[in-house]
């Protein structure tokens, strides 16, 4: 593994408020727009903020646009892995490098808006202890600002959106306590740190305002088993939280059903012949091994099969 650092020396300084972490690989024009962001938000604000890339061992020119902009007075953290340690792995590695009060790792294509990077550098800066900020990614809420102090209707504001990295922003405390090994190979390293900080840290914070512009680049999203991840992987992550001080099965049963309403809109487009770099082997089981005795799922399987046959009789043809 590889570093290269271009830092001031902060000794006397207090710890930087938030460690914002960008995992990438074979994305360096995604890399050298966050960089041109970054160097337009203001000196106070870049002077609280830990700035890491690791590079999942790319081998287009990641590496020659980081050693550049550092060269050029860019302040951050560059970390090169010696081998690709896949997605899961590279995000781990985000986690341990961080050092500041919290951390944010934002998917490389995730552009950042300056402008909410200095709200939220704002709000982290009052108080070591949130446990969870959580960036809303739906429409129904009128503030801009929730401070939430009862877990399970936190848990409910963040549901399936746990899996999101971009929308996350977690106290570094946690990290220490995660057992990260447990869960390489689910795609959800992140989800058990994001949920024991939610549950731990006491308050947690609903962020509505757009703080990343659309991802960029959808070319290799995927290259997973869908119904796996999704499904079966999140849902067995999630039940190890229920419980006790934890989340109750109610919160249980609604992030369940939540994000069978994210599954099935794709799932629709899988198994119309749409799937992507997505895998579905055994898609269909999967989700009735999980999902057989709600009633929902057998209304979505009632209204949708007269389409899924037609569409196989018709391709047949």
């Amino acid at each position: 593994m590889a570093e290269l650092v271009n830092t001031p020396d902060t000794n006397n300084e207090p710890r930087k408020v938030l460690s914002l972490c960008f995992p990438t690989y074979n994305r360096g024009w995604c890399i050298k727009e966050q960089i041109s962001r970054l160097i337009s938000c203001p000196e106070e604000i870049l002077g609280k903020i830990e700035i890491i890339i690791s590079d999942n061992c790319s081998n287009d020119d990641t590496q020659q646009i980081v050693e550049e902009a550092i060269i050029e007075g860019f302040v951050c953290q560059y970390i090169r892995n010696e081998t690709n340690l896949g997605m899961d792995g590279n995000f781990v590695r985000c986690f341990k490098k961080a050092s500041g009060r919290y951390v944010w790792l934002l998917g490389d294509d995730d552009t950042i808006i300056i402008e909410s990077l200095e709200k939220i550098v704002k709000i982290l800066d009052v108080s070591d202890e949130y446990g969870l900020l959580h960036i809303y990614q739906k429409n129904n809420l009128q503030q801009d600002i929730i401070y939430v102090s009862d877990i399970n209707e936190m848990a409910k504001y963040v549901s399936y959106y746990v899996t999101f990295i971009s929308a996350n922003i977690v106290n570094t405390k946690y990290v220490s306590v995660i057992d990260f090994e447990r869960y390489m190979g689910t795609w959800f390293t992140l989800v058990p740190l994001y949920i024991t900080a939610l549950i731990k840290g006491g308050r947690n914070i609903v962020y509505k305002t757009r703080t990343f512009e659309d991802a960029k680049d959808y070319s290799r999203n995927g290259g997973y088993n869908f119904f796996e991840v999704f499904v079966r992987n999140f849902q067995i992550i999630l039940k190890e939280f229920v419980g006790g001080n934890a989340l109750n099965k109610d919160t249980f049963n609604y992030i369940k059903k939540d994000i069978f309403s994210f599954v099935w809109r794709n799932a629709k487009m899988i198994w119309l012949g749409n799937a992507g770099n997505y895998g579905s082997k055994g898609g269909f089981i999967i989700m009735f091994s999980f999902y057989w005795n709600t009633t929902y799922f057998w209304a979505k399987c009632i209204r949708f099969m007269p389409k899924y046959m037609y569409n196989k009789i018709h391709k047949k043809r």
